[in-house]
């Protein structure tokens, strides 16, 4: 075989390493950010379940950590629609809880159940969160 064949076939072989190096790389740096989000999600709902309100300011942090979610998440219009839901519950969790101090009989029943409804949606969206991102973050060789 001719010398310049070996070098362009020793030439090509490197190039495609590199391609797949750099391949490997860019997936695993995209399930970084992945989990990133889906632990700030995580966390969010959990949080909620935990302390049984929204921490002041939490709605900020969270939108703040999850604003880039739609477009890490290959633009999934499920996982836009759920940050929105989840931050939106948040916002009104907080309107409740402000609401209860001050009040009484029927009113003070009606937020106590707006409450528990908005509780119960968060822990069950945080139970069925790991199948929804399944297929984002299963790493796939």
């Amino acid at each position: 075989m001719d010398s310049a064949v070996i070098i362009s076939f020793l030439i090509a072989f490197i190039a495609w390493r590199e391609w797949s190096t750099n391949r490997q790389r860019l997936k695993f740096e995209l399930f970084d950010r992945r989990h990133e989000v889906y632990l700030v999600i995580a966390e969010a709902l959990a949080n909620v379940g935990v302390e049984g309100k929204v921490r002041p300011g939490a709605e900020f942090d969270f939108l703040r950590k999850t604003n880039k979610a739609y477009f890490l998440f290959g633009c999934a219009s499920w996982v836009k629609y759920l940050i929105d839901d989840i931050y939106k519950k948040m916002v009104n969790l907080q309107r409740i809880e402000a609401e209860l101090e001050s009040a009484e009989g029927p009113q003070r029943k009606q937020l106590v159940q707006e409450s528990r409804e908005v509780k119960n949606w968060m822990e069950s969206t945080l139970h069925e969160l790991e199948e929804k991102f399944e297929y984002f973050l299963k790493l796939r060789h």
